[in-house]
């Protein structure tokens, strides 16, 4: 049976990831489908992808939010997870019994978190929002009356409301003058524009490299130079080498290192060293995503027909999020960037020979798997290997994050 994950992060209000929450889908055919989601069948697959996966793969030390409906609730599933790692997430469509209450009740004494989804102000059943810790509520169809309502409706207690598909900063900021304590959504993969960031001078280094590197035949002694003008950089550069090269006596040039390195994986490196130079907190992780959908291309484009394009959609990858990083349309984040016509075409969403590569890694990073399913079929990319390389992709990027902070 093949298994299929994707996550989709919950901040505070201080752009701090607390917890994931986890999509699964499969069909009986091995095929994905977006229309499984609430049945048994997929929140079976959910289970078996917990444990094959391992939650530390898929979030870290942070929480996972986990939905379940009425039947796996009832049949004591969630008693087989973690409770401090777990947060159990009811849909707002199951409709509630005894024998529901009594097994929610129970979950809570164990000492479960419980959590309501996409509250609506016209939630009826007051009975489960009593046992719930954590109430989710719906940004896309409560109004401000609704938004409002929920906070008065919890007034006195000590239940944690939690925002989502909040997808501008004025809706963020609204959630958090309510009172909201977590946030998911939209806005926090594309912050809405309010002042253009410009890049620092160690940015601008970075911009100098890549447009060498964007050369045939790309000249190390320019490269050697650019690079010993920011020590930082010459520094991380080292501290590279040491951790992937071959063992030898010992570096004593700038071009010996990136002789030692290799242009290729020098060109990878610096992409992401340099979305990480322009990140703030508030977009940090935009850059692990960065990182993930890097890492994910290259595996994509590894294992498809776009072999002799790995250099590239890795670079694609970490590309597609400068947009975030620099709080700007991403037209004008491209405007002087010295990439190919064809790369920046596909990062503003225009059809090219990268855009399936880019369209599979977004689709399953969103967990729209039908979509996934098109773009791999176009690709001659084997969908059952998704999967692996997208938790092998994480992995990475949480390592790679550490290392170059």
């Amino acid at each position: 049976m093949d298994i299929y994950v994707a996550r989709q992060p919950i901040f505070d209000a201080d752009y701090k990831v607390v917890a994931y929450e986890l999509l699964y889908r499969d069909s009986a055919e091995n095929r994905f489908n977006a229309h499984l989601s609430d049945n048994v069948a997929t929140s079976l697959l959910l289970m078996n992808s917990y444990f094959n996966f391992g939650l530390d793969n898929l979030v870290g030390d942070t929480k996972a939010f986990i939905n379940f409906d009425k039947h796996l609730v009832e049949m004591g599933v969630p008693e087989l997870l973690n409770n401090e790692r777990v947060y159990v997430e009811i849909l707002e469509t199951v409709v509630p019994d005894k024998k529901l209450l009594k097994r929610l009740q129970h979950l809570k004494e164990l000492g479960y978190t419980l959590v309501l989804d996409d509250y609506c102000s016209n939630y009826p059943h007051e009975d489960v929002l009593d046992l719930v810790k954590i109430i989710k509520v719906d940004f896309a169809k409560c109004d401000d009356d609704c938004r409002r309502d929920v906070v008065e409706r919890i007034k006195g207690t000590d239940k944690i409301l939690l925002a989502e598909k909040v997808e501008t900063k004025e809706e963020f900021e609204l959630a958090k003058s309510l009172g909201y304590t977590y946030f998911q959504g939209f806005y926090f993969a594309r912050p809405s524009v309010e002042t253009r960031k410009t890049m620092n001078s160690s940015g601008l280094q970075y911009v100098r490299l890549m447009s060498e590197l964007n050369n045939p035949e790309p000249d190390f002694h320019v490269l050697s130079d650019i690079i010993l003008q920011d020590v930082a950089l010459t520094y991380k550069l080292l501290k590279l080498v040491n951790a992937n090269a071959k063992p030898i006596s010992e570096i004593t040039s700038v071009q010996q290192a990136l002789a030692v390195l290799g242009i290729d994986h020098f060109r990878t490196w610096l992409s992401l060293a340099m979305v990480q130079n322009m990140s703030s907190k508030e977009s940090s992780e935009a850059v692990k995503y960065a990182l993930i959908r890097s890492n994910l291309l290259s595996k994509i484009a590894r294992h498809s027909s776009m072999k002799k394009e790995e250099n590239l959609l890795s670079l694609l990858g970490t590309l597609s999020v400068l947009d975030v990083i620099l709080e700007m349309n991403m037209a004008d984040a491209l405007e002087n960037l010295p990439i190919g016509e064809e790369m920046k075409l596909t990062l503003l969403g225009h059809e090219t020979r990268y855009s399936d590569a880019m369209k599979l890694c977004l689709a399953y990073e969103k967990g729209v798997f039908d979509e996934a399913e098109i773009a791999a079929k176009r690709l001659n990319y084997e969908l059952t290997m998704l999967p692996e390389d997208y938790v092998s992709a994480i992995s990475w990027a949480e390592r790679m994050f550490i290392e170059l902070s």
